[in-house]
């Protein structure tokens, strides 16, 4: 479908956190000279192998370790938080879509993540928003759960 609307061009740039048969799919999305940025970690924990054909269209594969950004400078990450608040501000970086279950709907949510079908994040709403004007602790809230 890519390929159909881009003409057969590709993309120059994919930001990928899919695994297995979608990571290839996403690599075969890439136009000549593309960039890859793999933020998931599965398939590079795993050492998922990628086709040596996709260099013909001297692509370029990179592995983007998102938790690096914790060991940064303060100045860092405030420049990246800059960064990122100018990208909403503009549009050019809008909220991920998202599905949301409720705490009774555990297992429900863990069955549609499975099918691996939705886009987006799937959440799990274990309470209703405590936050007033000022920063609180959230209350404990007890769960029953089946340890296994």
């Amino acid at each position: 479908m890519i390929r159909r609307e881009t003409n057969g061009k590709g993309v120059d740039l994919v930001l990928n956190s899919l695994s297995d048969d979608k990571l290839q799919a996403s690599v075969r999305c890439l136009a000549y000279r593309g960039r890859f940025l793999e933020i998931g970690k599965f398939d590079i924990s795993n050492n998922t192998p990628i086709g040596m054909y996709f260099f013909l269209k001297e692509t370029s594969f990179h592995g983007i370790m998102l938790d690096y950004i914790f060991d940064q400078s303060f100045d860092f990450r405030l420049r990246l938080q800059n960064l990122l608040l100018a990208g909403i501000e503009s549009g050019a970086v809008r909220p991920l879509t998202y599905c949301t279950f409720e705490k009774h709907e555990v297992e429900t949510a863990f069955r549609y993540m499975a099918a691996g079908k939705h886009i987006g994040k799937v959440i799990i709403k274990i309470r209703d928003d405590e936050r007033s004007h000022r920063t609180v602790k959230p209350s404990n809230l007890l769960i029953d759960a089946a340890p296994r």
